[in-house]
């Protein structure tokens, strides 16, 4: 029996989309964990980066040189007008490829995907059933259609079994190692920021946080896994790259393993330069977690600050204060690790609040500031409560970079203390002219500078006729396909399952940590 070609696809990056290339890309790890489970005897794999590769026909050129028989892309909202038209592209090659799309925005809102061009949708973490569904394909048998966390087309309907949450009891360690192997002829082309080459790595999944603008500690209702130290160790080991990026949301999520793996990292010998995620309270409460793993090889961290206001913290749910930041901060410092601090400009901004951003982050000597757009992303409580405000929808808007609602400033002025906020709030970059030499430092910054000055000109996306109110719907282009749930004669462990997550959906569960 022949094997089925799969090709996995990466969105590229829209004209909108100012900051994503300018600052980072990294490997398409969701890819190589789903590569990972299959037989190779099976299937064979191969995957097109649509962010490197940018010429005009990139897809169209892949399709006729592979010709797949699974055609697999990833999701978040900002991506959904890309990945739609890549559907389509893909159905005129071939209307007899299978079409299959997962990730983060059809976790959240998968019928945004229920379209002709679209005969699968998967709803929840890939691991779960993906080694299933393919076999099934392989196979031709139709059973796949009752996988869990899996909608599919069915004489012009989808038909949905319900999102799919991890079960806290799964052993992460069960898992293979990603399959690098697929991404190969890209490795030398990943970076983040001045970090290059660089491999992403994921040790944990799910976040116990509550935050009110974070849609992705609900995709597993809030449970938080991690892999053992002995896995990641023995993962690191064996690649080659300098530079390692934890993609977890919250890396030191159970600060008991994060001890635990800061002892193996330490003890493996590996001469690595680590980059991952923590909250600023965790930081604050555990200064000698941060004196282990900067021992261990941790240079940067990226760190939610959000907001030089504790009443804005406090509005997020964050549960953490200035004062958290503040500390966490110093902490960092003394260390030597750098703070990429993560912050959100609200759209009520005045010039006022630029000033006092700016006073904060000048303050601190935060050496990376990160500063986006805040921005109420689909299923999070932000978006519930602001929904009807929100004046630009279509997905390329929720980039956090442009303001999806009215902002206090005309949108000119607005674009532009954004952009000077970003200019004036940047440091000398020291570990960035050091590693990279001042000459290499003086061509390649440019990039960011780029990027920086590109803001001060956004306004000119904000088109009259993307607006709500244009009485222009771009969406009717597309014919979206009828949605049935298929949660009936379910087993009832099952069907607790999926209450529980329709409940979590529906009350936000925004003020509880249970």
């Amino acid at each position: 029996m022949k094997k089925l070609r799969i090709l996995f696809c990466t969105p590229p990056y829209h004209p909108y989309h100012l900051a994503d290339e300018k600052v980072y890309i990294v490997e398409p790890l969701q890819f190589e964990v789903l590569s990972s489970l299959l037989d190779k005897q099976k299937f064979e794999i191969d995957v097109l980066d649509l962010r490197l590769e940018r010429r005009q026909g990139a897809l169209e050129k892949k399709l006729g040189s592979f010709h797949p028989d699974i055609f697999v892309m990833n999701c978040w909202t900002l991506h959904l007008n890309l990945v739609r038209e890549a559907l389509q592209k893909v159905k005129a090659f071939d209307s007899n490829i299978m079409t299959l799309v997962g990730g983060e925005h059809t976790r959240i809102n998968p019928t945004d995907l229920a379209i002709v061009q679209t005969d699968l949708i998967w709803m929840g973490e890939g691991y779960q059933g993906f080694y299933e569904l393919m076999n099934y394909l392989y196979a031709g048998d139709s059973e796949y259609r009752k996988l869990n966390g899996l909608a599919y087309q069915e004489d012009g309907v989808f038909i949905s079994n319900g999102q799919t949450v991890v079960d806290p009891n799964f052993d992460l360690d069960t898992l293979p190692f990603p399959d690098r192997s697929i991404t190969k002829r890209y490795h030398k082309k990943y970076y983040h920021l001045w970090w290059k080459p660089i491999v992403a790595m994921r040790t944990a999944m799910g976040c116990p946080a509550r935050c009110s603008f974070c849609n992705l500690w609900k995709v597993n209702v809030g449970k938080y896994l991690g892999w053992s130290p002995e896995y990641i160790v023995d993962y690191l080991s064996t690649l080659e790259e300098p530079y390692v990026l934890f993609v977890d949301d919250h890396c030191f999520g159970d600060v008991e393993r994060s001890f635990a793996l800061g002892e193996a990292l330490l003890k493996s010998g590996l001469n690595k330069q680590y980059c991952l995620y923590s909250r600023a309270d965790t930081i604050t409460e555990n200064p000698e977690l941060i004196e282990l793993w900067a021992a261990a090889g941790l240079k940067r961290v990226r760190m939610g600050l959000e907001s030089y206001s504790d009443e804005t913290l406090s509005n997020m749910n964050k549960h953490a204060s200035i004062d958290h930041s503040t500390k966490a901060i110093k902490i960092l410092q003394k260390h030597g690790v750098l703070t990429e601090g993560l912050f959100q400009i609200g759209v009520d901004y005045t010039p006022e609040n630029f000033q006092g951003m700016l006073k904060y982050i000048r303050e601190q000597k935060i050496e990376v500031p990160n500063i986006t757009v805040s921005t109420p992303m689909p299923g999070t409580v932000e978006y519930t409560m602001q929904k009807d405000q929100i004046i630009y929808n279509e997905p390329e808007y929720f980039d956090f970079q442009h303001a999806v609602m009215e902002t206090t400033l005309d949108i000119k002025t607005f674009c532009h203390e954004y952009s000077m906020l970003m200019i004036r709030a940047q440091r000398p970059p020291q570990e960035q002219i050091r590693l990279m030499g001042l000459g290499k430092f003086i061509t390649k910054m440019p990039n960011f500078w780029r990027y920086f000055w590109s803001l001060r000109t956004s306004y000119k996306h904000y088109l009259p006729e993307n607006r709500v109110d244009s009485g222009t719907k771009k969406r009717t282009d597309l014919e979206f396909l009828p949605w049935v749930k298929n949660d009936q004669n379910l087993e009832p462990k099952r069907q607790k399952e999926l209450k529980t997550i329709e409940k979590l959906y529906q009350t936000e569960m925004a003020g509880t940590h249970s």
